[in-house]
């Protein structure tokens, strides 16, 4: 027994970064950093004498355990050979950054063991750079690259019957999911070293293990020690946090018939990309394939087949019953798309069978499942599962959880919001975000419609459920068949398409299911169509049929694509546009196309957003008579309040947008009528965008909200053993709301990239013919300061106020000391703006009227301007 436990100890982990680290023993063993594992001349132990004791758990590999600890043995032909292998965290940390299921911290990876002498190297081998197999050139393409150890683990013992050889397992008690890393930066104080996590190896062991016939699952429940840690109310005792994760390594299917589709920017797939040596004919040797499962109908020579490999997902019985209708349906509707191109029943919808060994970790199974997070505001993910040398998928679930489902457990934080402004580092931006600010426009239709037709917020009527559900998973499943978002599908239908039930019941509220959908209501009087997304668009039967329907005589991928060049050149149809994850980092200055959003609708989101902004200002009027209900707290309205006013900071940042803003085409040369790949956004559009900012976030009315209804967006004082953390104000503060979204948008607009990109727009299309450096310092000055020269009754309103002096700063910033990059255009035009700010203040103070805090306040303005126009740079030479 001590020897089978000190054998299981010797594995040394070697992490891909470069670091090595000891991985974790059971404790009371050596640790595995102390003992390497050695070569040669090591007495393997018996197989007989190993074998006695142990529990065999037998799938794909055998798991040995013994004393907590865990052994793999494997036949001599599964050494040399690629399985895939995930590794993922089972559960959360209660919502905060890290979730069940998370994908993210290490995708699918080729898996390799490969045996000398006693020692088993456990290797992720290089699947980026390839060649025609068995050619001189596949072998210096294996000459030239390297792969990545992920472990070493000592050979325990031989099976003398047929060679099967254990190996110990222990390496996978180390960090090879970097978690240490994940959990400093989710709940450790920045600011404090000494409240860094690290894994704590002695109360590191083996969890349950469990053993398909294509997969195999070995549990690391692995602890993470910090001597100072920043406290927070999801962790009993945040000294110690416990992360538990899934290593999962699965067998790689064999698809003989399975050709990969190469990847086209204008249709919106996932790819998974390589480097082929072998096509030295291309221009690009760097080839992209789709993701997409093996779908083929059984009999193609029939216009109308049944799939031979239909996808079939099953629902865990921990889906409510309420939920499972909608559910179902959303992955039934799929077949409409399937059944287009001579493919039905491509998709099928099972229950959990009543079967004690049915398991939702067997990778032979596609399951939804539903989650119950305590703090993460609802979630849900697709999971997708592929090989990484063809991009074919061959297992997909989706994960949700339970908190989608409750109105008001996710309120805006901070009432104006963030905005997403990088890509994730897969290329595309992770569903925490879509679900996150889907359930907020759940929310926020419920508030309104309480508001404008009676509706009892307590009591959400199924239907509305129903829409809400189906429109997520619809969304979830299409990430499962590999189709990237699809951020510009808002822009084909008009606003009294998006008015019409029976529109909208046929072609749902936008081309895609994969955009980023708002709720769709109107204001009340008008009529509604359906409130989500419940029904396939025309882009998604449009991408379903290009990555999926057969080519007859296409037997490589190069012999498809004319066909699908051909299929791709409809990109300028706004039924069939793709823009994607790229194309919407706004807030860095890298997004240029005000078609391309998220969370907004009709092919005039101008419009769309000026209605929206009025009838959440109408919906204020009324907010204090309609909330909180009798008997309940203020904290309701409150939560109301925020719901509102967070929606219209949604189309503030989307009229932003519209700032230096160009159009921006896929179509390649020759698509039917495409444009070129720049082209100007009309001045006048950019005039109306800029009138709903004026009007609504910079002006000197906005943010003008009813006192009486502020004097009651107070909190619910509640201790509990969850803890005691209040916010700092026990009122709403108007002035910080509108400070957040306007200083965001300052910080948007005079980045030296958007300035650079507004200098440049006269040497792209004429002078005069969309806006300019010049209209952005001219619309910003007259909107801040326009009302200088007739302040209304001797005052100025605090919130403009702020601006006022935020603003100029940014001015006197540029004049002074601009950031690198600044076009000096942009310099000059600053200084520029601050001598008609000096004057413009000195006028306004001959106003005898003037109450004191103004006054003092146009002062300061006076002031400052002169201070940064007098202001001398020291520049070296």
């Amino acid at each position: 027994m001590y020897l089978f436990r000190a054998l299981i100890a010797t594995a040394i982990v070697v992490f891909v970064s470069g670091s090595t680290a000891g991985a974790a023993a059971p404790s009371g063993s050596p640790s595995a950093a102390s003992t390497a594992p050695k070569t040669g001349s090591d007495t393997l132990l018996p197989y007989a004498a190993f074998t006695k004791g142990a529990e065999a758990q037998r799938g794909l590999f055998t798991i040995w355990r013994k004393d907590n600890a865990v052994a793999l043995e494997l036949t001599p032909d599964q050494f040399g050979t690629d399985f895939v292998e995930t590794a993922v965290p089972v559960h959360g940390l209660g919502g905060y950054f890290v979730t069940s299921g998370q994908m993210d911290f290490q995708e699918a990876r080729i898996m390799r063991f490969e045996r000398e002498g006693n020692i088993v190297s456990i290797v992720w081998p290089s699947t980026r750079f390839m060649a025609t197999p068995n050619t001189a050139l596949a072998d210096s393409v294996r000459d030239s690259t390297s792969n990545s150890v992920v472990t070493l683990a000592k050979v325990i013992s031989v099976n003398p019957d047929n060679g099967n050889v254990v190996f110990d397992f222990s390496g996978f008690l180390g960090d090879t999911m970097d978690m240490t890393d994940a959990l400093n930066q989710a709940i450790a104080d920045p600011k404090d070293p000494g409240s860094n996590y690290h894994l704590d190896s002695q109360r590191t062991f083996f969890g349950p293990s469990k053993a398909f016939p294509k997969n195999v699952i070995v549990e690391a429940d692995q602890t993470y020690a910090s001597f100072q840690p920043k406290v927070i109310d999801t962790v009993p005792d945040p000294r110690s946090v416990q992360v538990k994760v899934h290593y999962n390594i699965a067998e790689l299917p064999a698809s003989p018939d399975y050709m990969p589709r190469l990847f086209d920017d204008r249709v919106g797939y996932w790819d998974n990309a390589h480097v082929d040596f072998s096509k030295d004919y291309r221009r690009d040797d760097r080839v992209h394939y789709i993701l997409r499962w093996n779908v083929q109908p059984s009999d193609p020579s029939k216009s109308m087949s049944p799939a031979k490999k239909p996808i079939v997902y099953y629902l865990s019985n921990t889906i409510p019953p309420q939920y499972r209708a909608a559910v179902r349906d959303a992955l039934l509707t799929w077949n409409k798309a399937f059944a287009k191109i001579g493919i039905s029943d491509a998709v099928e919808v099972k229950d959990q069978p009543d079967d004690p060994n049915w398991d939702p970790d067997d990778i032979r199974y596609n399951v939804v499942r539903w989650l119950s997070e305590s703090n993460d505001g609802g979630f849900a993910e697709a999971q997708v599962l592929f090989n990484p040398y063809t991009g074919e998928i061959f297992r997909s679930a989706v994960v949700i959880d339970n908190d989608l489902m409750r109105y008001g457990k996710l309120e805006y934080g901070d009432f104006a919001g963030p905005e997403q402004t990088s890509i994730a580092p897969h290329g595309h931006f992770t569903d925490a975000d879509y679900e996150r600010e889907a359930h907020a426009q759940y929310a926020f239709g419920v508030t309104a419609l309480s508001l404008m037709n009676g509706l009892d917020a307590d009591h959400v009527p199924s239907s509305y459920s129903y829409e809400y559900l189906k429109a997520i998973v619809l969304h979830e499943s299409g990430h499962d068949f590999g189709l990237m978002h699809n951020f510009i599908s808002q822009r084909a239908y008009s606003a009294h398409d998006l008015e019409s039930k029976s529109f909208t019941a046929q072609y749902g509220v936008t081309t895609s299911v994969m955009a980023y959908a708002p709720i769709n209501v109107w204001p009340h009087g008008t009529p509604n169509g359906h409130y989500f997304q419940t029904t396939l668009g025309p882009y998604d039967y449009y991408v379903i049929k290009w990555g999926y329907k057969p080519i007859p005589y296409a037997h490589t991928p190069d012999q498809e694509l004319p066909t699908l060049n051909r299929w791709a050149s409809v990109w300028s149809d706004p039924r069939y546009r793709l823009a994607s994850d790229e194309d919407v980092s706004w807030l860095d200055g890298h997004a240029i196309d005000p078609r391309v959003e998220q969370w907004d609708l009709s092919n005039d989101n101008i419009a769309w957003c000026g209605t929206q902004m009025q009838m959440v200002s109408q919906l204020m009027g009324s907010l204090d008579r309609r909330y909180p209900e009798p008997q309940h707290s203020y904290e309701e309205e409150r939560a109301a309040f925020a719901r509102l006013v967070g929606h219209s900071n949604i189309c503030a940042r989307i009229m932003s947008h519209y700032v230096g803003a160009e159009y921006l085409s896929r179509a390649h040369r020759g698509d039917l009528n495409a444009r070129t790949p720049l082209s100007p956004v009309a001045l006048a559009d950019q005039k109306r965008a800029f009138a709903l900012l004026d009007r609504y976030v910079f002006g000197v009315d906005a943010w003008n909200f009813s006192p009486h209804l502020l004097r009651e967006l107070t909190y619910t004082e509640m201790e509990s053993d969850w803890g005691y953390d209040p916010p700092a104000l026990h009122a709403y503060s108007a002035t910080q709301t509108a400070a957040a979204l306007q200083n965001q948008l300052l910080n948007q607009f005079y980045n030296p990239l958007m300035l650079v990109r507004l200098a440049d727009m006269p040497t792209k299309y004429g002078a005069g013919k969309t806006m300019e450096l010049g209209d952005l310092f001219t619309w910003m000055q007259n909107s801040v300061y326009g009302d200088l020269a007739h302040v209304k009754g001797g005052s100025i309103p605090v919130v403009h106020r702020n601006l006022q002096r935020n603003y100029e700063r940014v001015l006197a910033t540029l004049a002074v000391t601009p950031p690198r990059g600044t076009p000096p255009d942009a310099q000059a035009l600053a200084r520029h703006e601050l001598v008609e700010l000096r004057s413009s203040a000195q006028a306004a103070l001959a106003n005898r009227s003037l109450d004191l805090v103004t006054r003092a306040h146009l002062e300061a303005l006076e002031s400052d301007a002169g201070r940064a126009l007098n202001a001398q740079r020291v520049v070296a030479g």
